[in-house]
């Protein structure tokens, strides 16, 4: 595969993963790289993220929603 990614209007999108990186709009699936708001944005089916940004998400966004929890660094 030449290039793993792409820009959509979403945001960057991964299409062998399935998912978008800290995307701009909501989407099904959302990896966040970090918890800065224009990172960690609401409105996403689920995401996947650190414990320490999972947890300020969490907080943030006192919603329903799915989150993965990962240790940092983890592959």
């Amino acid at each position: 595969m030449k290039n793993p990614l792409e820009v959509r209007a979403e945001g960057l999108y991964c299409k062998p993963g399935n998912f978008y990186i800290d995307a701009w709009s909501p989407v099904k699936h959302c990896v966040v790289t970090h918890a800065h708001a224009d990172h960690a944005r609401f409105g996403h089916e689920s995401y996947l993220a650190t414990e320490n940004t999972a947890d300020i998400i969490l907080q943030r966004y006192n919603q329903p929603f799915s989150i993965e929890k990962i240790p940092y660094g983890k592959k």
